[in-house]
């Protein structure tokens, strides 16, 4: 079977353009075996990262819950995790649950300029 390819350089789609944000400022949280939401809403959300220092795993989940049944990612101790960046950035709330006993978490926060 062939390929299909656009010659047509006028027809191509013009891809989205990055969003300017800022550097955002890590802040330490401890995280423990309650769920517990480690970054609250935020309209002007550019992106988010994770930085696990540990000594436990931390369960992430993008909402207002989290459980050791129902959790999107685990992130264990000296993982960093990165939100997708694109143009399609959530801006809803991310919680978090440590698998056992206390977990320190490095969590940041950009935002768009």
């Amino acid at each position: 079977m062939g390929a299909i390819y656009n010659l047509n350089p006028a027809s191509v789609p013009t891809p989205p353009q990055p969003l300017a944000r800022n550097a955002g400022t890590p802040v330490s949280t401890a995280i423990t075996t309650t769920s517990s939401v480690a970054l609250a809403a935020n309209a002007n959300r550019a992106n988010y990262s994770f930085y696990n220092a540990g000594p436990a795993t931390i369960l992430l989940r993008e909402g207002t819950t989290v459980a050791a049944n129902s959790y999107e990612r685990p992130l264990p101790p000296g993982f960093h995790f990165h939100s997708e960046p694109s143009s399609y950035r959530y801006t809803g709330p991310v919680s978090m649950i440590a698998t056992s006993g206390t977990a320190t978490v490095m969590v940041t926060e950009s935002t768009l300029i």
